[in-house]
């Protein structure tokens, strides 16, 4: 494999599209629509399907992103740790996040950041929460952007909380209740749920599981998936109905509706994971500019 022809096939999973995957990717779409070619044909099993004129992952292309990225991740880290300690290459913060909040949390952070300390070296890996745990524990990131750790994690981690973002409703754009303004969760008892697999997204399962048995009912869960985009397209695909930070609303969702919940708020909280050592003085201001970026998109101080 190499890793352009990852690089091409996980852009392709992300945005659902082989034309957006190009112009991110910055080449043609015959060359990145090979590439992907090219990787099928090397791993003897195909990672897309066509339906309704759009691509989605196959059963073995789900399985395959999460490794796909974490290859990505792994490569890259590994050449930068290698630069500075035998290179004479100045450190590098290395800074995980969760897709929903790179362009009004870390994109932010980020241009504050080199507006302050312009030589402050910087990499950004998007992966899953999983992915990110392990490498904070493997000392390939510095600090990782996360959602509603367990308590083992939030024990062997620093955390700094900083947002707090509603809970809503994904759904078919053909089902009964996509026109209505709120839906109380218990409406949905007759429904099939997808989630955020447990794989990559820790205690997710549960979260949906501890939620729906509030609303009086047991939810059944017909499949799980390893990104917020890819449980987006299975609602959007008539699978099943899922529960989403409101802040997701944001992403490609063609096909499905977002609708807020009644009756009590579920939230997510978003934190910052640091490994429990001391800060540098560029660590310490990465975790300040995240902090106040992060407070203007707290909903539970919203109006």
């Amino acid at each position: 494999m190499e890793f352009h022809q990852l690089a091409a096939f996980v852009a392709a999973a992300e945005e659902g599209s082989m034309s957006k995957a190009a112009l991110r990717e910055h080449v043609s779409q015959p060359a990145l629509s090979r590439q992907i070619a090219l990787l099928e044909a090397r791993l003897g099993v195909p990672l897309f399907e066509r339906r309704r004129q759009r691509i989605h992952l196959s059963e073995a292309g789900r399985f395959f992103l999460p490794r796909a990225r974490q290859i990505l991740c792994d490569a890259e880290t590994s050449a930068q740790l290698l630069r500075e300690r035998f290179g004479g290459a100045r450190r590098t913060l290395r800074l995980g996040f969760i897709a929903p909040f790179l362009d009004d949390l870390v994109a932010p952070a980020i241009k504050e950041l080199r507006r302050r300390r312009p030589r402050l070296e910087l990499s950004l890996f998007e992966l899953a929460p999983r992915a990110q745990i392990e490498r904070l524990r493997a000392g390939e990131l510095d600090a990782a952007i996360l959602a509603n750790l367990d308590a083992e994690d939030r024990a062997r981690f620093e955390i700094r909380r900083l947002s707090r973002h509603r809970v809503a409703l994904a759904l078919p754009e053909q089902h009964h209740l996509a026109r209505r303004r709120a839906v109380a969760l218990a409406q949905l008892r007759r429904d099939e749920f997808v989630s955020l697999s447990d794989e990559a997204y820790p205690g997710r399962r549960e979260f949906l599981r501890a939620a729906c048995l509030s609303a009086g009912f047991e939810p059944r869960l017909v499949s799980e998936h390893a990104s917020v985009s890819l449980m987006l397209a299975a609602v959007a695909a008539g699978e099943g109905v899922a529960l989403v930070p409101r802040h997701a609303e944001k992403l490609p969702h063609a096909g499905c509706v977002f609708v807020a919940l009644s009756g009590p708020a579920l939230q997510l909280e978003l934190v910052l994971v640091l490994p429990k050592r001391e800060s540098d003085a560029e660590l310490t201001l990465l975790a300040e500019v995240l902090a106040a970026k992060a407070a203007r998109l707290d909903e539970t101080h919203a109006r």
